[in-house]
């Protein structure tokens, strides 16, 4: 079992850049970050898509993405430019997290705010449009109820084939229905992150099976997607039980949340301690 980190992109910049590169060190899989640009009283973070080429450039293996992106607040044929040129520049090493968005303030403030259902089908439209945009060697024309785009390409192409993985974060029907037909991986928000409001083991295997419905009919191996979900941070009894809890419902790749971060010292250390005594014992 693979294990990755998962911390917000609210936290001080140059504390990220420390996480990310101990992280790389000490053997996590993906350092993922969240993508907002205000949320919840919070206005200070950097845009994930411009930070995370130069996270790029400070580590060597680890793999880098989004917890998740708001497909329905960027024009997602800039986004698809935006995730091919992040996947050239680290040498194939990009996640796209995908979502469909839930904070209206945020859309109101630099977007365009969608009803629930309209989020989704503009998520569906987005992801038809991002990867025929990393495939497509000639120009291409789309139009959706949402989306319209004429004569785009993109080059350089991502360096991953067919294209970066797309890991979805939401866990309505219709979203896994997505993650099943676009997407390579799932990681909700799991115990501790922000509240209560998380999918439990036995919801989770439940949620687990709509998107194995959706592999079968792709004809993939539902071993050869990522099942996680983001544990944050506790101590290493209560890691170990939550890993074991969700494993048994299906879960194949341990995510170490740390939500809220603050304080550089028991940040990395929390880092490490994870590492050492549970994800290198998994792998």
């Amino acid at each position: 079992m693979k294990f990755g980190l998962a911390t917000s992109g609210t936290t001080d910049p140059l504390l990220l850049e420390k996480m990310a590169i101990l992280a790389d060190e000490m053997g996590y899989d993906c350092f993922l970050v969240t993508d907002h640009f205000m949320g919840r009283g919070k206005t200070g973070s950097l845009d994930a898509w411009t930070f995370l080429p130069y996270i790029a450039a400070k580590t060597k293996k680890i793999r880098l993405g989004t917890c998740v992106t708001p497909l329905t607040f960027r024009p997602p044929a800039i986004l698809a430019k935006m995730v091919a040129t992040s996947d050239v520049l680290s040498k194939g090493r990009i996640i796209l997290g995908a979502g469909a968005g839930w904070y209206k303030p945020e859309f109101e403030a630099f977007s365009k705010w969608l009803e629930p259902s309209e989020r989704v089908e503009f998520t569906r439209e987005s992801l038809e449009l991002l990867t025929r945009l990393w495939t497509s060697e000639v120009p291409i024309d789309y139009e959706g109820r949402f989306i319209v785009s004429h004569g785009a390409l993109i080059n350089p192409k991502p360096v991953q084939k067919p294209h970066p993985p797309i890991w979805f974060g939401s866990t309505s029907n219709k979203m896994l229905r997505l993650a099943g037909r676009f997407g390579l991986g799932w990681i909700p928000i799991g115990p501790r992150w922000i509240d209560a409001d998380y999918p439990n083991p036995q919801k989770y295997s439940e949620l687990r099976k709509v998107i194995v419905a959706e592999l079968q009919k792709r004809n993939i191996d539902e071993k050869e997607f990522v099942f996680s979900i983001l544990i944050n941070v506790s101590d290493t009894e209560t890691l170990r039980k939550d890993i074991e809890s969700y494993a048994k419902a299906g879960m194949n790749y341990f995510i170490l949340g740390m939500a809220r971060q603050s304080n550089e010292s028991e940040s990395l250390a929390n880092i490490e301690r994870a590492a050492m005594e549970i994800g290198q014992q998994l792998v």
